[in-house]
């Protein structure tokens, strides 16, 4: 005899319901996903995507639109941290020809390449920087380098909602659109002018996918999008996070010089038809014996090509120079033969000179080039973060540590102040550490 059972009817909606919901999740509000996107961010060491920028604004403003597409690197860079580095192609309008593009965005300054002058370009990143090309300002998602990329947008804005999922480049996103504040008086300008912002968010890995920019001056509505593709994790190698730097290349460097109380202000790079041999010398940074009042060389590390260990350590009761210079630096093929007699003019043991040759974009080609012309300079090419731990800008400078691992002399060529004068100079200052020994 079959025995049936009989479950009460509230029960079994409970049951089904529970079945029907288990597998969801709650829905995340707007500012929720930003946040999850912020943190996302902070923890992932970099990722590379393709890119593609395009304007929209109507049939009037079609052909004035600007255009841009290529690779995108996001990473942090040894000595400029978080960077976007893209390399590719951009209009500033329709019909412009296409001309190649390599930039990176640091939260301190701009870097591109002019291939026309054959120039490597610095200047700090502020919103009134001049000259620099428009391609830069169309980098829609530079914000990510941000401590919180969606600050500018989200924390005075009139409103934060929620849209629509879309799939971008084949991934799902969550839509975030923010509508801005209208600002006081005169108003934003330029790239900082738009009235909304869209952004899709990744569902599963909470990273940007796209962005709009949009413009709406009611009868004139104007769209700025910037979409990522293929994008995959990565951890970059350091010369992904900078532009290229030909060895034939002139270094153009409007960043500010790291000021001391007794170093004269001097402008950033120049070439060498530019330094002025007949004007009196500068004084150096750093000139008198080591006194307690000197600074202490901050912690540092690296290798050489030959495997040799350096740091703060095997240094201590050592006279060392670091002669921080670039196969893309111009100066430095002047300073470079004079650095050479340095090793040859204090033979002293306790004494040693290490070449630290910066932002090499490749490093096997530095290496061969700088062991063929100094062969006994021992070499280390891209060593971290050694230069922005010596507060490095210009090159080429160069360092003196006393045997105390004290600062006894750092300088680098400028205005009035050529290789000759900076070779002396740093001559004079290893003698007199030596002779305090």
């Amino acid at each position: 005899m079959t025995q049936t059972i009989t479950v009460p009817l509230f029960p079994r909606v409970m049951l089904l319901a529970l079945a029907m919901f288990a597998p969801m999740t709650w829905a995340q509000s707007a500012n929720e996903i930003l946040d999850a996107s912020k943190a996302a961010l902070a923890e992932i060491d970099g990722f590379q995507a393709q890119f593609r920028m395009k304007g929209e604004g109507g049939s009037m403003f079609a052909e004035t639109m600007p255009s841009m597409s290529g690779q995108l690197i996001f990473g942090t860079h040894d000595e400029f941290g978080r960077v976007v580095h893209t390399i590719g192609e951009g209009r500033d309008k329709m019909k412009d020809p296409a001309r190649p593009i390599d930039q990176v965005i640091a939260k301190d300054r701009f870097i591109w390449i002019d291939r026309e002058k054959k120039t490597i370009n610095e200047v700090p990143n502020t919103p009134n920087a001049r000259g620099v090309p428009s391609s830069l300002s169309l980098v829609l998602v530079s914000s990510i380098i941000d401590d919180d990329p969606f600050a500018k947008d989200a924390n005075n804005a009139e409103s934060i909602t929620l849209g629509a999922e879309e799939e971008i480049a084949g991934v799902m996103c969550d839509q975030i659109q923010i509508k801005r504040q209208k600002p006081e008086g005169n108003g934003q300008r330029g790239a900082q002018s738009y009235t909304d912002v869209i952004w899709w968010i990744g569902k599963e890995d909470k990273l940007p996918r796209k962005v709009h920019q949009i413009t709406d001056a009611g009868m004139v509505k104007i769209t700025l999008e910037f979409e990522m593709s293929n994008l995959r994790p990565t951890d970059p190698k350091p010369e992904q996070l900078d532009v290229r730097r030909p060895a034939d290349f002139q270094l153009v460097s409007k960043m500010p010089k790291p000021k001391s109380e007794d170093e004269p202000e001097v402008e950033i790079l120049s070439t060498p038809e530019t330094i002025t041999r007949d004007s009196p010398p500068a004084q150096p940074v750093r000139e008198e014996p080591i006194t307690p009042g000197k600074p202490m060389a901050p912690a540092f590390s690296f290798s050489t090509t030959e495997g040799t260990s350096v740091d703060n350590a095997t240094q201590q009761g050592r006279v060392t120079a670091l002669y921080f210079t670039g196969s893309w630096c111009i100066p430095c093929a002047e300073t470079g033969p004079l650095v050479d007699t340095l090793r040859s003019d204090i033979p002293s043991d306790l004494f040693d000179l290490f070449a630290l040759s910066i932002r090499e974009g490749d490093p096997a080609r530095a290496q061969r080039l700088f062991s063929a012309s100094y062969p006994k300079i021992p070499l280390s090419v891209n060593p971290g973060t050694i230069s922005a731990d010596f507060k490095v800008r210009v090159f080429p400078t160069i360092v003196v540590i006393d045997q105390s691992g004290a600062i006894v002399f750092q300088r680098s060529i400028g205005k009035n102040y050529d290789a000759e004068q900076l070779v002396a100079d740093a001559k004079t200052a290893i003698e007199s550490a030596l002779s305090d020994s």
